[in-house]
C-alpha cells in the first residue's frame, strides 16, 4: 500500500507518514522522503520535492522517533545578557545571524558595587560581635577591649588602601576575631 507523507502548512515541513487508503489529506504527498538519518536536518516539501533544511531543534521521543531524535542547540543573541535564558529554535531552519554559542559572561562589578558588598559583609561581621558588648555577657575587661578594637578595625576597613578589593571575598584582609 502506498505511503502518504504529511507536511505542515504553510511552511511544508515533514510531519508524519501513514498508509494511504485512497483518500490522502490535502497536505500530503506520496513522493519518497530523503534517506535517514536526518541529523541536524529536516525534510521540507518545496516545489514538488523533499529537500533537507537545517534543523537545530531539540527532537526527543515520543514526539519524534528514536531515529530522528537529536539534542537542540542553545544560543544567545548579541544583545542578550548573562541573565537571559538560552534560546532554542521552535521550527526547522537556520540559526539567526550572529548568534552566540555560549551564554554572555556577567560583567565585572563596578567599584561602587564592590564597596556595597564589602560594607554588607562588614556589617554582618559587626552584627556577629554585638553580643559581646551586652552588659550581661560574661566577658573580662581585656577581652572586651579586644572585641572593641576588632570592631573598630572592621569599621575602618572600607577606608583602607586597596579597598574594596574583591567586595569582601578571599582577597579582603579581614581581621581575625579575637579568641577567648
Amino acid at each position: 500500500m502506498p505511503i502518504a507523507h504529511r507536511y505542515t502548512r504553510p511552511d511544508q515541513f515533514y510531519l508524519s507518514s501513514s498508509e494511504d487508503y485512497g483518500c490522502p489529506p490535502y497536505n500530503s504527498t506520496p513522493d519518497d522522503l530523503p534517506p535517514r538519518p536526518w541529523g541536524g536536518q529536516w525534510p521540507q516539501y518545496v516545489n514538488g520535492l523533499w529537500i533537507l533544511v537545517e534543523d537545530h531543534r531539540e527532537r526527543k521521543p515520543p514526539a519524534f522517533s528514536a531515529e530522528d531524535a537529536q539534542e537542540g542547540i542553545a544560543y544567545w543573541l548579541p544583545d542578550d545578557t548573562h541573565h537571559t535564558p538560552a534560546r532554542h529554535m521552535p521550527t526547522p531552519g537556520p540559526l539567526p545571524r550572529n548568534v552566540l554559542a555560549e551564554q554572555p559572561a556577567a560583567p565585572e562589578p563596578t567599584s561602587q558595587e564592590l564597596t556595597v558588598r564589602l560594607r554588607d559583609m562588614r556589617d554582618s561581621r559587626l552584627a556577629a560581635t554585638d553580643k559581646y558588648l551586652l552588659a550581661d555577657y560574661p566577658i573580662g575587661p581585656e577581652e572586651l577591649a579586644d572585641i572593641k578594637a576588632h570592631r573598630q578595625v572592621l569599621r575602618d576597613l572600607p577606608q583602607q588602601p586597596g579597598a574594596p578589593w574583591d567586595g569582601g571575598g578571599d582577597a579582603t584582609p579581614w581581621p581575625a576575631l579575637p579568641q577567648f
